[in-house]
């Protein structure tokens, strides 16, 4: 009898903590928020928002012309139930992530409150168990002291000597691509056209690169990895939507995610127990005895195998797992992207590939061959400094339009206030770079257009304001790869 007296009262307990968090609490939010002038999307149960942005993205896919080449207005087709909310709602607006709120805000200043705190009141947050499994525990996602600890050991892989040393391998690669191009268009004759996948190339050449730059691999060993993230990332995208008992359940789509994962997991294995042996063989010789200077070596260095939670400036073997995947998925796609939209624009904008060619041409001259060399980073370093530096403002220019990364997403671990507005615990906090970086009260009236000028002074002039520029984040959090992914992009323009 006490034993159901029990059941019946635990039975009672879940029910009502169940009730509090999928009935009362997001109605007891949305009246909150509503108070403070922040109106937004009602809640629905169980599922909130996600059945409408479902709709609203599929009918754009389904009934939207294919856009001009001349248009860069591609936000109503990235982030479709976005554009139309912040018309509906406002800049600032609530919508539901399930049962948990979300506060979407193209308000510059808001957005700079969350990303620039330093006492970790706005977390990075895997939101769907579909991301954790693709990206892992790794610097991107990781919070608190694992992220200090995880920054600490991959920090040096970027230090200004190993970022120069990029440069020849950048350079030899693009070259013997751009020879295969040659080649292609020599054995079609001049009688026929010929066609080149530009996307497929660039991201093959981003993907050796990195392989070889970071984790000392062979092109294909770095290609097949990406291929298997690339897999992981599509039906990511496509469980974004779901209901989110879906992303739970093992359903089809979760299911495969997980044998994916098991694949990319024992190819990033395989590499490590390749570096090791490497090493053994090395000490054995009588020769050095470290793993590689590169960020695999590195994290090698901290590996401990026999740790199952990482202490001390040490890694577990998860944990050096998921920065690989970090890397390798992170690195290459977004280089990859920014090429592949500069290449674009140039096409579509002569003159600015006119001055751009002129510039590479001068600058990184050859043998007074009419060639061009090997970018030079001394050359870099002073183009650095010059004002009218074509390339990097068309590259910024770029990064302005076409971010790799449009939206991003911070959860609040404790109650806050962002611009006078009350957020709850456990809020989310929608950050759409996209739209922010087209923002006319803050890029101005020509924000839709592509005009590499507005970067003639640097970028903290380049708009309204001096952190506008959002594609690598901002704060303590932003990207650390930065200056990497930065020198690869313009070694890649021989």
């Amino acid at each position: 009898m006490n034993s159901l007296v029990a059941a019946l009262l635990a039975a009672l307990l879940l029910l009502l903590l169940a009730a509090w968090r999928l009935v009362w609490r997001p109605r007891a939010v949305a009246r909150s928020l509503a108070r403070q002038g922040v109106r937004g999307l009602p809640y629905r149960f169980l599922v909130g928002s996600l059945p409408e942005a479902k709709r609203l993205a599929v009918a754009r896919r389904r009934g939207a012309p294919p856009l001009d080449a001349g248009s860069h207005d591609i936000m109503p087709f990235l982030l479709p139930p976005f554009h139309k909310w912040v018309a509906d709602y406002g800049r600032t607006f609530v919508y539901w992530i399930g049962p948990v709120p979300a506060i979407f805000s193209v308000d510059l200043e808001l957005i700079k409150e969350v990303l620039t705190d330093r006492t970790g009141l706005f977390a990075k947050d895997f939101m769907l168990p579909i991301l954790k499994v693709l990206l892992g525990n790794g610097l991107i996602l990781a919070n608190g002291d694992d992220w200090k600890r995880h920054r600490k050991v991959v920090l040096p892989a970027f230090n200004h000597e190993r970022i120069k040393s990029m440069s020849a391998v950048t350079a030899e690669a693009t070259e013997q691509m751009t020879r295969r191009w040659c080649d292609q268009i020599l054995q079609s004759g001049a009688q026929r056209a010929t066609e080149i996948r530009v996307d497929r190339a660039i991201s093959d050449l981003t993907a050796g690169i990195i392989g070889r730059v970071a984790f000392g691999t062979r092109d294909q060993e770095a290609g097949e990895v990406l291929q298997l993230l690339h897999e992981m990332q599509a039906m990511g995208a496509a469980a974004m939507l779901d209901a989110p008992i879906l992303w739970y359940l093992p359903t089809r789509r979760n299911l495969k995610v997980r044998r994916l994962d098991k694949l990319v997991r024992t190819k990033i294995m395989a590499m490590m127990e390749a570096r090791v042996a490497a090493k053994d063989d090395a000490t054995c010789g009588g020769g050095g005895g470290g793993y590689g200077d590169d960020l695999l070596g590195l994290m090698l260095e901290a590996w401990s195998p026999e740790r199952q939670t990482g202490s001390d400036g040490k890694l577990t073997t998860q944990e050096v797992i998921d920065e690989c995947k970090t890397f390798f998925g992170a690195g290459q796609e977004t280089t990859a992207t920014l090429l592949v939209w500069a290449m674009f624009l140039l096409s579509t904008h002569p003159q600015w590939q006119e001055k751009v060619r002129e510039e590479v041409l001068r600058e990184f001259s050859g043998d007074g061959d009419g060639g061009v060399g090997v970018p030079n980073t001394d050359v870099l370093a002073r183009l650095k400094h010059t004002r009218t530096w074509q390339l990097h403002m068309v590259l910024l220019e770029t990064l302005r339009l076409y971010p790799p990364i449009v939206f991003i997403q911070r959860t609040a671990t404790s109650d806050a206030v962002l611009e006078g507005v009350k957020v709850p615990r456990g809020t989310a906090v929608s950050i759409p770079i996209g739209m922010l970086q087209r923002d006319k009260e803050v890029w101005g009236s020509d924000a839709d257009e592509f005009n590499p000028m507005r970067f003639k002074n640097g970028v903290s002039r380049a708009a309204r304001d001096p952190n506008a520029l959002l594609a690598f984040s901002l704060g303590p959090r932003a990207c650390t790869g930065r200056a990497s992914a930065s020198r690869r992009r313009r070694s890649s323009w021989r």
